[in-house]
């Protein structure tokens, strides 16, 4: 194992796998709450291929909430298993039909994944007897498996394994609601190993006031501004989706759409095309939110939030994986900026920009109004003044010499900015402050 982890570039394991991987391959079971990006799907596969018997059956299934999250586990389970060719792993989803979903059983693989409907279908409908030698399941992402209503068939799934068993929760949120299925599948006594950050400290987060432009006027301004390398675009409806990619395609922009209207060859050619990384923007649902490993994603943009606040976070997390760095822009207006206020004031660290027609500019007092000043330039206080005067005395030069300007003007700008700094953070205060 070592030595094909070694071969596929797996050389530092991060700290997720530090701490799962032991008491996986002690057999234990757990719940693992870390960051999105942090290397959770090989903290169960790297274990349960360890642990798999090549003369036995199925003795291992994970999983997973959508399709595209279960292939992916698949093709991460199909490296390591090129070095094991004694083991063989199987893949059922509704991306191929049942029949030949079932047919995949006819020569007993050691490792099963895929989405719980399908599993459900085979495994308990039709192949209960097979599952005999199951000593590990893994529920991975389990608060969106909670989300899709996902739990009943999982129940069942469980209920005809032999008892006892390993069960691995992986998940980057686990809420209240959640719980109550964890203790059913592990027990009220289990090992929970938890990170306090939501999505990778790497990722800087920015608000971008876009001036009443409309979103998907903001967000060609904001792609011809930034030209981003390979940037995610996430709305909340797959009308808006569609809406925003059929702008830019009328603008000409290279760019990929990714939602749950496509069918399921064209989400499967979609992702292809997006993991190949030859299109630089993709615009996208949060079907794209979760698990999908798109490790070289520089830029999120939400042109709105989701309902579930928690789930910016996702949608953040694709970018800053494995301890790249990232960025994510959250687009709103003036007019409508409850949402990012409620996500700022749950305590979200990130900086505020203002979105012109000639740049992306510092905004000193963010979701705090702005007052329109008159034709005249605001004076001067009396401490700046007189502060500017001693940079411009400092600066005087007996004998003109070259550059003596640029000096002056250098050195009275950082006065300037000491002032426009106070007069941000008083700003940002006194918004606090109305608030509470």
């Amino acid at each position: 194992m070592v030595e094909a982890l070694s071969q596929l570039g797996y050389v530092n394991p991060s700290p997720v796998q530090l701490r799962v991987i032991p008491k996986a391959l002690r057999g234990e079971s757990l719940v693992c709450q870390s960051e999105t990006g942090s290397g959770k799907t090989h903290a169960y596969l790297v274990p349960i291929i360890d642990r798999l018997d090549p003369n036995k059956g199925i003795q291992a299934i994970a999983i997973a909430p959508s399709r595209e999250l279960a292939r992916q586990v698949y093709e991460f389970a199909r490296a390591l298993l090129a070095y094991f060719p004694s083991l063989k792993v199987r893949l059922f989803t509704s991306e191929a039909d049942k029949s030949d979903n079932e047919e995949g059983l006819e020569v007993a693989p050691q490792l099963v994944i895929g989405t719980p409907g399908r599993l459900e279908d085979i495994l308990v409908k039709g192949y209960a007897s097979s599952l005999k030698d199951v000593k590990t399941v893994v529920l991975d992402e389990a608060d969106m498996l909670l989300e899709f209503g996902y739990f009943d068939s999982i129940d069942r799934l469980c209920s005809i394994l032999p008892s006892p068993h390993q069960t691995m929760v992986f998940s980057a949120t686990i809420e209240e609601p959640l719980k109550p299925h964890i203790e059913k599948a592990i027990g009220s006594k289990f090992s929970y190993d938890g990170e306090d950050e939501l999505t990778a400290t790497t990722v800087r987060h920015h608000f971008v006031d876009i001036r009443h432009a409309g979103k998907e006027e903001a967000l060609l301004r904001f792609l011809n501004l930034k030209r981003p390398y390979l940037c995610l675009v996430f709305a909340s409806t797959k009308e808006a989706v569609k809406k925003a990619y059929d702008f830019l395609k009328a603008h000409n922009v290279d760019c990929l759409l990714f939602s749950g209207d496509l069918t399921d060859r064209e989400r499967k050619r979609a992702l292809r095309e997006i993991k190949q990384g030859e299109t630089p923007v993709i615009v996208c649902s949060d079907l794209l939110a979760r698990g999908i490993d798109l490790p070289d994603v520089t830029d999120v943009i939400s042109l709105d939030l989701p309902s579930d606040l928690d789930y910016y976070y996702h949608r953040a997390g694709r970018s800053g994986r494995f301890g790249k760095e990232g960025d994510s822009y959250i687009f709103y207006d003036k007019g409508e900026s409850e949402k990012a206020e409620e996500l700022y004031a749950k305590g979200l660290k990130a900086n505020f920009l203002a979105l012109r027609k000639d740049g992306l500019w510092d905004d000193p007092v963010g979701f705090a109004p702005k007052k329109k000043l008159s034709g005249k330039k605001k004076p001067f206080g009396t401490d700046e003044l007189r502060e500017i005067k001693i940079a411009k005395a400092k600066t005087r030069v007996k004998k003109v010499k070259p550059g003596y300007k640029r000096k002056r003007k250098m050195a009275i700008e950082r006065v300037k900015g000491k002032y426009r700094r106070k007069a941000k953070n008083i700003a940002i205060s006194k918004s606090k402050k109305a608030k509470q």
